[in-house]
């Protein structure tokens, strides 16, 4: 098992902190499983392209960077742009719906939903990535939600409310 994931947007929706929460729940919290990280982003850090890519493998990773992309996230439409000739037909496109405008020829599966209009009705803005992370778990069973809650309690250890938060925008995704 190899799985290649591609996560666009621009600086400030979250991209890098969702690839090291994926990273840490495959490397950490699951099984028998290696993931690597590798990350690309303007020096603004906020309103420029993002790229993070993180690749998740139940055998040791020699090449940290994804080449052909399994699963695809796209918050916003210049990373959408950027990145749509690498999609396959075996590419699986999710993508804010509220941003970003699927092109009619694109190979893959595209899986368009609101989330930054769900995440404004969850009552903040930067959860958006959190509930793309929770469709993107249902809908490729790629990691656990325990992993994935075990990784964001690290990472925001003794900040409760946000944990609490992530947690419910885990379950929103899950939900859709």
């Amino acid at each position: 098992m190899r799985t290649e994931i591609l996560l666009s947007g621009i600086g400030g929706q979250g991209l890098v902190s969702t690839g090291e929460i994926m990273g840490q729940a495959a490397s950490i919290f699951e099984d028998g499983l290696y993931a690597t990280l590798t990350a690309a982003y303007g020096a603004e850090t906020r309103g420029t392209l993002t790229k993070t890519d993180v690749i998740i493998s139940d055998k040791k990773i020699g090449y940290p960077n994804v080449e052909s992309p399994d699963i695809v996230l796209c918050l916003a439409q210049v990373a959408y742009d950027k990145f749509v000739p690498q999609f396959t037909d075996k590419t699986k496109i999710f993508y804010d719906t509220d941003l970003v405008k699927k092109k009619t020829a694109a190979k893959g599966e595209h899986i368009g939903l609101p989330f930054r209009s769900l995440s404004i009705k969850l009552g903040n803005l930067q959860t958006a990535n959190i509930i793309a992370l929770g469709v993107i778990i249902k809908k490729t069973g790629i990691l656990t939600k325990e992993s994935i809650m075990s990784a964001i309690k690290v990472k925001f250890a003794g900040k409760n409310k946000v944990i609490n938060l992530n947690d419910k925008a885990l379950n929103l995704g899950m939900t859709l």
